[in-house]
């Protein structure tokens, strides 16, 4: 992975073939302190795990593709996870086979293909993921917004 800074903390990254992109974009941010901020993208996989989360169990159903696929469209958050102690890469996208479908979710992985580019904007406000009673995956809380208690686990 290749990237510039373009000013007032948006940059643009270039990933190679075989470049993981949520690996990628999770070292990126790590490296720069980036606690928070939006990702745009577009590109080609090799290996694609997309996800759909079932509200009734609060699992993931996944799927993978082993073959090229474009990616249409891809955008996502990045966030702090506190429990993780780590940065949080959200992302979904849209992505098409030879076929020319769509296939869209939650991506669990993405492979670069030919290539990525991709678009982050780092944002001056650390937004952060704390476990949540009743949710199924670390919830996103703005600064405002009272944080869990260790009473709240009960």
């Amino acid at each position: 992975m290749q990237h510039t800074a373009l000013g007032n903390g948006r940059y643009f990254l270039r990933l190679d073939p075989g470049d993981e992109l949520v690996a990628s974009l999770r070292a990126f941010a790590a490296e720069l302190g980036l606690s928070s901020g939006f990702i745009q993208g577009l590109g080609s996989t090799q290996r694609l795990v997309l996800g759909f989360l079932d509200p009734e169990t609060g699992e993931y159903v996944k799927r993978t593709f082993d073959e090229p696929m474009e990616v249409g469209s891809l955008s996502g958050t990045i966030s702090f996870d506190v429990a993780e102690e780590r940065v949080f890469v959200h992302l979904h996208g849209v992505f098409a086979p030879r076929e020319l479908l769509a296939y869209t979710g939650h991506v669990h992985e993405a492979v670069t293909g030919l290539v990525m580019e991709v678009y982050v904007v780092g944002f001056d406000t650390r937004l952060e993921r704390w476990q949540v009673p009743g949710k199924p995956f670390p919830w996103l809380l703005l600064p405002q917004e009272p944080r869990p208690s260790e009473d709240d686990e009960e």
